[in-house]
């Protein structure tokens, strides 16, 4: 079993693996920063400054899903059993490997909102305010929750040639069926209890408010879906070595 400090240096070297990938993630940060710059300032021509403040810091974590998506599928597809020999070589336990995984996919979303955050800060707000700690925690935060979720739910497709389908899907309600876009009062009664649990919602409102009581829910709801993903995952690969 590998120490802690050990541990680290593992996830640092998947982590580094995984950005060197930009060929997944450089694309879509770039599309989703020029989205981002056009579409807010139709916001501000027909809401004023307030809407396009509102748009631009729901428009963050919404970025964090699909590049989520992509870290996650990546993930799971090199814990296939072909895939795992080279670590089942090495001192590692199962869940050593697979939290390494999506931590490492955590890292690419994380980077892509950052430079979408970037560009806020930088062109849109002209406020370095949105980097404020409790805000990047968010977003750690976010990423840990995005991660998790879709690591668990990949576990019940067994034809990973079919996985897309079901992150698309999930990773559509996350986007929809939260506050990114639109002010929870504007949406139906029926939906506003699934809206405020979506931890895109969360991270959009710490962003916006920094208000920390939302950081602590935040928190409780990474630290579940992360879990959760890495015991789904962890069955899964178990279930591949018999």
């Amino acid at each position: 079993m590998l120490t802690f400090r050990e541990y680290l240096i593992v996830l640092v070297f998947e982590s580094r693996q995984a950005l060197r990938r930009y060929e997944l993630w450089l694309p879509y940060a770039i599309s989703s920063v020029l989205g981002l710059f056009v579409i807010a300032k139709g916001y501000q021509a027909f809401g004023g400054e307030k809407a396009q403040a509102f748009f631009v810091l729901g428009w963050v974590p919404m970025v964090m899903v699909i590049a989520g998506t992509l870290g996650t599928v990546s993930a799971v597809v090199s814990l296939s059993l072909g895939g795992l020999a080279y670590w089942l070589s090495l001192p590692l336990s199962v869940g050593q490997v697979v939290s390494a995984k999506l931590l490492a996919g955590v890292s690419t979303s994380l980077l892509v909102s950052l430079f979408a955050l970037s560009v806020v800060a930088a062109l849109i707000l002209h406020d370095a305010a949105v980097f404020a700690p409790s805000k990047l925690v968010a977003l750690m935060l976010l990423g840990a929750a995005i991660a998790g979720l879709l690591a668990a739910l990949a576990v019940l497709v067994r034809d990973l040639n079919k996985l897309s389908v079901v992150t698309v899907l999930a990773g559509g309600v996350l986007q929809y069926v939260s506050d990114a876009y639109t002010p929870v009062l504007a949406l139906p009664a029926w939906m506003r209890p699934l809206v405020f649990a979506n931890p895109v919602s969360l991270a959009s409102n710490v962003l916006r408010t920094g208000e920390l009581s939302l950081l602590f829910y935040l928190t409780l709801e990474a630290a579940l879906f992360f879990g959760a993903g890495v015991y789904a995952l962890v069955w899964r690969v178990r279930r591949q070595l018999g």
